[in-house]
């Protein structure tokens, strides 16, 4: 199946120009030729746009907000309301994902897309060294005894400080349950993706999510901790952000992580762990906690692949005996900051 050759450049840019399932994906996306014509004109305003195409302006807006309610596109609000498409295919699948029309076909496709069709892509990106678009934070509770320099890494001050918090299903988990996966997931139905500020104005825009209070989110923080679940971040310092809460068995980017190989998809914590050899008991909670794999436990204990910690601080908090600590490895510079 060929993509619409107004169209082909975008699936380019993606990364998935020769892939018939997004050639699928996008014929399901954009399914009518003033679709088409507009999604091809962009970046642009409702103007602008018109005046690439020849379309009324206020087509344009119809046309437009209702791409963008679907999560076919999506508008600066910061810019003069510019329309502009997706920039990765991870944030095209996220925000159509979350359209309640969406069919069992389109979860299957990107199911597909994320578990079979991404290697060139992955592989494109490890050439480039693109910045990883996310984050690990720490668990606070594993580095208590330094909290002095926690302050950029604290899910919990991300919350405390918002002016605007929201939450919206987990897409990743939603794809895996459609598709007959991660029916084990430890994650609570409670610990799902949450948004602050500018983003959470989107997902209400968007009518997708729902806005809730300070302690709410900070008691979600808590509930996937406990779960064994994993904190990414929008990798910058910033007031707008997002957070997940990420399991090896559903979450897209640890999947990328390990089946493709690619480490650099996540950029790590300031932290690193560090055992005490003489305090582990080979329990083997760790190994079980650990959703980067970097922990085998053995008879004489537990061994850590270093290169493989992410400094998340799940095997930390659960450690009976407190043999594993996590020690600050990098500056506070580590952090990617957008100008």
């Amino acid at each position: 199946m060929p993509f619409h050759e107004k169209l082909k450049g975008y699936a380019e840019r993606l990364g998935y120009g020769e892939s018939e399932t997004m050639a699928r994906i996008f014929e399901i996306l954009y399914d009518d030729k003033d679709v088409i014509d507009l999604v091809a004109a962009l970046p642009g305003t409702a103007q602008e746009i018109s005046e690439k195409t020849g379309m009324p302006a206020a087509r344009v807006v119809e046309l437009g907000t209702r791409l963008l309610t679907r999560g076919r596109i999506i508008v600066d609000f910061k810019k003069n309301n510019v329309f502009r498409r997706f920039p990765a295919m991870i944030e095209l699948r996220d925000s159509s994902v979350l359209d309640p029309e969406t069919t069992q076909e389109l979860y299957e496709l990107w199911e597909r897309i994320v578990l079979e069709e991404s290697a060139d892509m992955v592989n494109a990106l490890k050439k480039r060294d693109v910045a990883p678009m996310v984050r690990v934070l720490p668990i606070e509770r594993s580095v208590q005894a330094q909290n002095s320099v926690l302050d950029v890494d604290s899910a919990r001050k991300i919350f405390q400080e918002a002016g605007l918090i929201t939450v919206l299903p987990c897409v990743c988990r939603t794809i895996a349950r459609k598709n007959g996966r991660g029916r084990d997931c430890p994650a609570p139905e409670t610990s799902v993706c949450m948004q602050t500020n500018f983003f959470a104005a989107g997902v209400l825009a968007r009518k997708v999510g729902e806005k809730i209070g300070r302690e709410e989110a900070l008691k979600r923080v808590g509930d996937a901790e406990d779960a064994g679940l994993v904190h990414m971040v929008r990798n910058n310092v910033q007031k707008d952000m997002f957070m997940c809460n990420c399991c090896s068995c559903c979450c897209t980017g640890l999947h990328m992580y390990h089946q493709y190989d690619y480490p650099g998809v996540l950029a790590p914590s300031r932290f690193r762990v560090k055992i005490d050899p003489d305090l582990c008991t080979a329990c083997g909670i760790c190994e079980d906690r650990c959703q980067f794999h970097a922990v085998k436990v053995e008879a004489s204990g537990a061994v850590i692949d270093l290169t493989h910690c992410m400094g998340c601080g799940n095997c930390v908090i659960t450690c009976p005996e407190k043999a594993l600590t996590l020690e600050e490895l990098r500056p506070v510079d580590h952090i990617r900051v957008k100008k």
